[in-house]
């Protein structure tokens, strides 16, 4: 037999060598999905907060039509 092939007691199998690139990609592969909900949370909030500022009344607006409605009466 080959000596490849026997499995010696108290040797440990060689490891492989765990390059930088495979770390990269592995932990994009974890994280995608919590990137993806974050992205989509955020652009819910900025939506949210842009509606609500457009729909503030103006306060130019408002005395303007507060002095158009008064009515005299003699």
């Amino acid at each position: 037999m080959h000596s490849s092939t026997q499995n010696k007691i108290g040797k440990r199998p060689e490891k492989q060598q765990v390059t930088l690139t495979d770390t990269l990609h592995d932990t994009w592969r974890v994280m995608k999905p919590f990137v993806h909900f974050s992205v989509k949370a955020l652009r819910i909030v900025a939506h949210a907060l842009i509606f609500i500022v457009k729909h503030i009344p103006k306060p130019e607006e408002h005395q303007l039509k507060s002095k158009k409605d008064k009515v005299i009466k003699i």
